[in-house]
């Protein structure tokens, strides 16, 4: 019998097959590489040192830095806030906020301040204070005519010492807000009534009856059935005894 191999037919079979094999299995690796999108999200590795967060340095204000940073929000306040002497309030800016604008876009009055018509801050705290980082809430009161009582906000300021070693606002962000309307509408509303119950303790006396009655029919039911049934024993026993005495020989 001969070999397959030397078969033509065979090694032509055999030759279309194992190029199809191949065929397909370069379509498959084409459609594997062309259809993965994914991206490798391992951390390159590098010598450089890790970085490490370090909390600043709780730093407590002295008198003097305490009336520089006040005077500073104050000034703020009546400048930049209230819209009256932008140029002079451009000054009081840190690099932060001076970001993304000119002293004559910041002029114009379109600036990144939330703008309040402020008469003056008639409270502040501290919220936060580091070296060279202070953050304040301050409680501002509107001008008369208003409609608006006052508004509260947090300023940060901060020390750059490449401008002097002065105190300069580095944000400002609103927080809370409270009307004159407002105020007017909660002290007209009267409080509300007591709570009463729609019906007095009188009408418990209808359900506990019912309930009663539902417990005592039932069990006046079956002592009169037991006692009619210890009657008809009685009876039955005595008519019997009555029975057997007439019915025995004398």
């Amino acid at each position: 019998m001969k070999p397959r191999l030397s078969s033509h037919r065979f090694r032509r079979r055999l030759a279309w097959t194992a190029g199809a094999a191949a065929m397909l299995a370069v379509v498959v690796g084409a459609a594997i590489r062309v259809g993965d999108t994914g991206q490798k999200l391992d951390t390159p590795m590098t010598d450089e040192d890790a970085w490490v967060y370090t909390e600043p340095k709780l730093h407590r204000l002295s008198s003097r830095e305490r009336l520089a940073v006040f005077s500073t929000s104050a000034h703020f306040v009546r400048t930049a806030v209230a819209r009256r002497n932008l140029d002079e309030a451009w000054d009081l800016l840190g690099p932060e906020m001076q970001s993304g604008q000119t002293r004559r876009s910041w002029r114009t009055g379109s600036n990144n301040v939330v703008p309040f018509p402020a008469r003056g801050i008639a409270a502040w705290d501290v919220l936060y204070s580091y070296d060279n980082d202070v953050a304040l809430d301050v409680a501002l009161v509107a001008g008369p005519g208003g409609d608006i009582v006052g508004k509260s906000f947090t300023i940060e300021l901060k020390r750059y010492p490449e401008r002097g070693n002065r105190w300069l606002v580095a944000s400002w962000v609103p927080k809370g807000i409270t009307s004159a309307r407002q105020s007017r509408a909660a002290a007209a509303v009267p409080p509300p009534p007591a709570a009463r119950a729609p019906l007095g303790s009188a009408w418990l006396v209808v359900p506990l009856s019912v309930l009663g009655l539902i417990v005592v029919i039932p069990l006046v039911v079956a002592l009169r059935t037991a006692r009619q049934h210890r009657r008809a024993a009685k009876q039955y026993a005595r008519e019997l005894g009555d029975y057997s005495s007439s019915s025995s020989p004398s």
